[in-house]
C-alpha cells in the first residue's frame, strides 16, 4: 500500500475533445452536402461556393472554435480528499466529488471517440447527486483515473503517480493482466436469444396470426402480407434487434482486480461499468418459455443508486444478457461467492392457492438461509429473486380479500429501487406471518456478518440501505 501523494493531479481534457463533441455538426455538414449534390449537379456548387462556406463555418468552425475555447477553460484537480472539475468558460462552475461519495466510475467510448483513442469518464455519486463527467481523455488515461478513483472510493490509499503505473486495458478489451474474465456471451447466441425473447417473438406472432387470418377473409395473399407485414411492423422488429445488438453486444463480465465485477459491453459505442460488489442489492434469473429448450437464462440487478429501467442506456442493470445455467452459477459465484442458491430448501405454497392462480400456482416457491430470501414463480417467463438480507430494508405482510378467504398472503421484502422485485405469493397466512416476523432478526443479525458476503460493507452506511 502506497501512501497518498501531496502534489496534487491537475490536468485538462484532451485536445481532441471538440472535434468528438463536435461530430454531429460535422455529419450534419457532410449529410446536407452529399443529399444535395445528386439534385443540382457539381455545376450548381460551382456557383453556391458561398452556400458551402455558410455551411461549413455554421456547421463546422463554429462549434469547433466554442469547443475549443470550452477545452481550454476546463480542467480537473485531484488531491487527497476529492477530483475536482472547474468549468471556466462563459459560466464558472466547480464540480468537486469526494472519493467517499462516488459509487462508481465508467468509461464510455462512443464511435468517434473509441476511433481517434479517447474516453469519457462518468463518475457516479448516487441517486441524489446523479453523475459527473470527464470529456474527454486518451484511452489509456481514462482507463488509469477510472481505476484510481475506484480504489480510493474503496478506501484503498495509494498515490495517483503508484496507480498510473499499474497496467490497464487496451483497444479491443477494458481488462488488465489482474482481471478474471468470469463470462463472455457469444454474438450469435445473442441474436437467438434475441429473436426468440418475448419482445420479439410476441410482435411476430401476432403478425403472423393477423396476417394468416387476412388470408383466410380475403384470399388476396399479396395484399394482405403486404399491408400487415408493411414498413412499421419489419422496422419495428428490425430496430429491437438492432437496439439489443448495439447495447449487448461483445458482453464480457470481469472481476476486477479491486474485487469489484466490471461489465463491458456496446457494438459501435464500448461502455465499461465498474460495480463495488456492496452496491447489489438483489439479482433476478429469468427464463422465458421459447429459451428453454435451449437452457437460456438472464440476469438482473438491482444496484444502490440506480435508476430503474436502465437497460437500453449507458447505465445497464443486465447481469448476464444470455447464458447457460453454468455461466449463472459462474456470475452468482464472482458476486456471493459463499452463497449456494441451489442447497436452499424451497417450500411450495398450499393447494389451494389454484384457486386464486388457476394456471401458475404450481410453480411458487420460497425459501431462505441465513444468508439470503428466496422467491420464483410464474409460467410464461420463470422468475427467481435473490435478495440478500442484509440488504432488505422493510418486510411487509399482504393478505387480500380473496386470499383472506382463503388463509393466504404474501410477503414483499423490500430494497432500493431497480429491476429485482422479491415477493414470495400466496403463502399460508401463519407461514407468511411467521417469515415477516422472522425476516426483521435475520435482518438485523445479517448487517453484521455481510462482509462475509460482499467483502466491505459499504452499503450498509448509506441512507438507503437504513432498514425503515
Amino acid at each position: 500500500m502506497t501512501e497518498p501523494g501531496t502534489d496534487p493531479v491537475t490536468e485538462r481534457p484532451h485536445p481532441l475533445s471538440p472535434l468528438v463533441k463536435g461530430w454531429i455538426a460535422v455529419a450534419a455538414v457532410v449529410a446536407y452536402i452529399v443529399q444535395d449534390i445528386p439534385r443540382g449537379g457539381l455545376g450548381d456548387w460551382e456557383r453556391m461556393w458561398w452556400l458551402l462556406a455558410a455551411a461549413v463555418g455554421v456547421g463546422f468552425l463554429g462549434p469547433l472554435v466554442i469547443g475549443y475555447f470550452s477545452w481550454r477553460f476546463t480542467r480537473f484537480v485531484i488531491d487527497d480528499e476529492q477530483v475536482r472539475i472547474e468549468h471556466r468558460f462563459i459560466e464558472h462552475r466547480s464540480e468537486r466529488i469526494a472519493f467517499t461519495k462516488i459509487q462508481s466510475v465508467d468509461v464510455v467510448q462512443p464511435l468517434v471517440a473509441r476511433i481517434i483513442g479517447l474516453a469519457a469518464l462518468r463518475i457516479d455519486i448516487g441517486s441524489q447527486g446523479g453523475s459527473k463527467t470527464i470529456e474527454y481523455l486518451s484511452r489509456q488515461r481514462a482507463y488509469q483515473l477510472r481505476d484510481y478513483l475506484v480504489a480510493r472510493a474503496h478506501g484503498t490509499q495509494l498515490s495517483a503517480e503508484g496507480s498510473f503505473a499499474q497496467p490497464v486495458g487496451g483497444l479491443f478489451e477494458d481488462r488488465s493482466a489482474a482481471d478474471r474474465v468470469v463470462v463472455r456471451v457469444p454474438a450469435l447466441r445473442l441474436v437467438g436469444a434475441t429473436l426468440l425473447g418475448e419482445g420479439f417473438v410476441v410482435p411476430a406472432l401476432v403478425t403472423i396470426g393477423v396476417s394468416a387470418l387476412g388470408v383466410a377473409l380475403s384470399g388476396d395473399l399479396r395484399a394482405v402480407v403486404g399491408a400487415v407485414l408493411a414498413a412499421p411492423v419489419a422496422l419495428a422488429l428490425a430496430s429491437i434487434l438492432v437496439s439489443r445488438l448495439r447495447t449487448e453486444l461483445n458482453f464480457t463480465l470481469t472481476v476486477t482486480a479491486a474485487g469489484g465485477v466490471r461489465v463491458a459491453r456496446g457494438l459501435t459505442s464500448l461502455v465499461s461499468q465498474t460495480i463495488p460488489l456492496d452496491r447489489i442489492q438483489g439479482i433476478e434469473i429469468c427464463q422465458s418459455l421459447p429459451w428453454r429448450p435451449f437452457g437460456w437464462y438472464r440476469m438482473r440487478m438491482s444496484v444502490l443508486g440506480y435508476a430503474v429501467g436502465g437497460d437500453e442506456g449507458q447505465v445497464s442493470t443486465v447481469l448476464l444478457p444470455v447464458g447457460h445455467r453454468d455461466d449463472v452459477d459462474a456470475v452468482l459465484a464472482a458476486v456471493w461467492p459463499s452463497v449456494d442458491v441451489g442447497s436452499i430448501p424451497l417450500r411450495r405454497v398450499p393447494r389451494r392457492a389454484r384457486w386464486f392462480r388457476w394456471l401458475d400456482a404450481q410453480t411458487f416457491a420460497w425459501g431462505h438461509d441465513e444468508q439470503v430470501l428466496v422467491a420464483v414463480g410464474h409460467l410464461l417467463v420463470s422468475r427467481m429473486a435473490i435478495v440478500p438480507h442484509a440488504r432488505v430494508q422493510s418486510v411487509r405482510l399482504v393478505q387480500g380479500p380473496v386470499q383472506r378467504r382463503l388463509r393466504l398472503a404474501s410477503v414483499e421484502a423490500h430494497i432500493s429501487p431497480g429491476p429485482v422485485i422479491l415477493t414470495c405469493q400466496h403463502l399460508d397466512a401463519a407461514d407468511a406471518r411467521h417469515l415477516a416476523m422472522t425476516e426483521l432478526d435475520r435482518m438485523r443479525s445479517a448487517r453484521g456478518r455481510a462482509h462475509k458476503i460482499i467483502g466491505v460493507d459499504r452499503g450498509s452506511s448509506t441512507t438507503d440501505d437504513q432498514p425503515q
